[in-house]
């Protein structure tokens, strides 16, 4: 009986001290691809997405349960493009819903397209820039849409005609505090 009673308290300690706290804060990531298709004659090609935070399985599942959203990364990868694809400046552009309002800007010189084909670039925000985009969505339930510009200035390819092309993928992650 003492052996029965024993085991039962150390299972039971067990659990209460291993189980999860009912207090506990959760995280998820809320990852939003949007797919960019720049196609045009030049000398600038760009392309702009509109995108709210409810296209996403992970946002609608939790909506009611977030405390708040926070910017974590963004990264670029090019799926396909013209052969030989330059441009003096790769922009990625994202405003708050209005269109107006400019979250940030961030620029890359000397863009070639086939450099990001395998490795993704990271995109480097200044901390400006995050807490704009963490104060925007300080209010997700008003605040859930974007618009996003992507343009390729003053391209260039080895294709006979001036014909360019650019397919390309941006994944923005931002990161759920959930209520217990």
């Amino acid at each position: 009986m003492k052996k029965l009673l024993a085991i039962s308290t150390v299972l039971t300690l067990s659990l209460l001290l291993n189980s999860c706290d009912p207090f506990e804060e959760y995280f998820i990531n809320l990852k939003m691809d949007q797919q960019f298709q720049l196609y045009g004659i030049g000398p600038n090609i760009t392309q702009q997405i509109n995108f709210c935070l409810n296209n996403y399985d992970d946002y609608n599942d939790n909506v009611d349960k977030i405390e708040q959203i926070k910017y974590v990364d963004a990264a670029y990868l090019t799926i396909n493009a013209s052969e030989g694809l330059k441009s003096d400046n790769l922009s990625l552009k994202l405003y708050q819903s209005d269109g107006n309002t400019l979250l940030f800007d961030y620029n890359l010189p000397s863009f070639v397209a086939s450099d990001y084909s395998s490795k993704a670039l990271h995109i480097q925000l200044t901390q400006q820039e995050k807490e704009r985009i963490n104060q925007y969505l300080s209010n997700h339930q008003q605040n859930n849409c974007f618009v996003a510009v992507l343009t390729a200035e003053n391209v260039s390819s080895n294709n006979s005609l001036p014909y360019f092309s650019l397919q390309a993928k941006i994944e923005f992650v931002a990161e759920l505090k959930l209520k217990p």
